[in-house]
């Protein structure tokens, strides 16, 4: 398990986040689509909540497995 994070990494798969906020920038985190759930929220190490941000991938993942599947039969 990672016990260290970054700003710039995801807590929960240690990739770059590509977070721009603390670049005093418009970042793809801020954005009004962008719903991060809670599930993944929780998913994040205690000693890492607060960190860093959670990935544009981790979230799409989460989304895409939540998704409901389509029957085109």
């Amino acid at each position: 398990m990672i016990n260290q994070n970054d700003e710039s990494t995801c807590p929960l798969c240690q990739q770059p986040n590509r977070c721009e906020v603390k670049k005093n920038s418009t970042c793809w985190c801020m954005s009004a689509e962008v719903i991060v759930p809670q599930a993944l929220l929780d998913k994040i190490p205690s000693q890492l909540k607060g960190q860093s941000c959670i990935c544009n991938a981790c979230i799409a993942d989460y989304h895409q497995q939540k998704a409901p599947v389509v029957n085109t039969q």
